[in-house]
């Protein structure tokens, strides 16, 4: 399994360029809205939570653990948000999908569905890897039922596993899911967008 830190992938909805420090002043502006952090543990809201948690991604990338990208909206070239590869296992051929932080203003776009489709794609047929994981917070069924809709296996739940960042250190479940090589042809079909 080889990582181009350098990949962009695109297709007619969605593109995904690498990030870069020049995003960040942007991504913290547009992804310091509560909305976005209300349903998980982590708690971006200020520009400055932002800016940090987009630094730490570009230090994950040098390190070679992760793989953040910018999304922009195909239509309209406008940045939407972000999201990575992370947790990446080269010996075991396994990655994540997650850290997906996009503007209210393109949820349910379907932005986020091509999103996934390029990443599953570039994973499954580019990478090789036989295992895609993603998590959720247990109180964001937005997100579940998201990743059950793109065919995602729901594998279990790990109980009382992150701290939540505000809200008296409230304990948050993370619901894990996955798909397999095996089942990537099925799942490409039902990707919402396509």
């Amino acid at each position: 399994m080889h990582i181009n830190p350098n990949l962009t992938l695109e297709n007619h909805r969605a593109v995904l360029v690498p990030l870069q420090s020049e995003h960040i002043n942007e991504l913290a502006k547009l992804l310091s809205d509560p909305r976005i952090w209300e349903l998980t543990w982590r708690k971006n809201t200020t520009r400055e939570s932002v800016k940090q948690a987009l630094e730490l991604a570009l230090l994950n990338k040098e390190a070679g653990t992760q793989l953040p990208f910018v999304i922009r909206d195909a239509a309209s070239g406008r940045i939407a948000g972000t999201t990575r590869l992370g947790d990446l296992d080269m010996h075991n051929r396994s990655v994540e999908i997650g850290w997906t932080w996009l503007s209210p203003e393109f949820w349910g776009t379907g932005l986020n569905s091509a999103c996934k489709h390029l990443l599953l794609k570039y994973c499954f047929e580019e990478l090789g890897v036989i295992r895609v994981q993603f998590s959720a917070s247990g109180r964001n069924a937005r997100s579940q039922r998201a990743l059950e809709k793109i065919g995602a296996v729901r594998e279990g739940v790990l109980r009382r596993h992150r701290l939540d960042a505000t809200n008296g250190g409230a304990v948050h479940d993370n619901v894990i899911y996955s798909i397999l090589d095996s089942e990537w042809s099925l799942v490409q079909s039902r990707i919402p967008f396509i």
